[in-house]
């Protein structure tokens, strides 16, 4: 009897915990659709409109409710890179994708912040896969962190460009 009292305790413990972690993403997700998700589109916007010489965009990934990403997009553009033909005539011009930098909503409703590196097509054989930066609790976002991760992205793709 002992052993089943400790069994009983130790299942009720655990479905406490479990109960808890569903309360705890149903809280995430809601923080994210009420007040985190246009926190970081209107920080980006803002971001975006203050250094127009960077021809980037602000994206949102929406297809799937409770499953979104909010996004910072360098605009793809021409890689300077192209193949000349026989005649010296220029061939085919490449294409460089931009880099990205995201804030996806988690199946637990965290956030993941990310950077997609730029890619040349055509030129790189292979892409290098997104670095994640952290995971973090909706309510820990505001606008000072989404800049600090904007700044962070800039610097990883300048070191990543420079040395491609």
């Amino acid at each position: 009897m002992d052993i089943m009292k400790f069994e009983l305790t130790t299942i009720q413990e655990n479905a406490f915990i479990y109960e808890t972690h569903l309360r705890n993403v149903n809280r995430r997700r809601e923080l994210w659709s009420k007040d985190t998700r246009q926190k970081i589109m209107d920080t980006l916007e803002a971001v975006r409109d203050n250094f127009r010489k960077i021809d980037w965009l602000v994206e949102v990934d929406d297809l799937k409710k409770n499953y979104e990403t909010v996004g910072l997009r360098i605009a793809d553009a021409p890689s300077g890179i192209s193949s000349v033909s026989k005649d010296d005539v220029k061939d085919k011009e490449y294409t460089k994708t931009g880099g990205s930098l995201g804030f996806s909503q988690m199946v637990s409703g965290k956030i993941k912040v990310w950077i997609e590196y730029p890619f040349f097509n055509g030129i790189q054989e292979v892409k290098e896969p997104r670095k994640i930066l952290v995971t973090i609790e909706p309510s820990y976002v505001n606008e000072s962190l989404i800049a600090g991760y904007v700044q962070q992205f800039l610097h990883e793709i300048t070191v990543y460009e420079s040395g491609t």
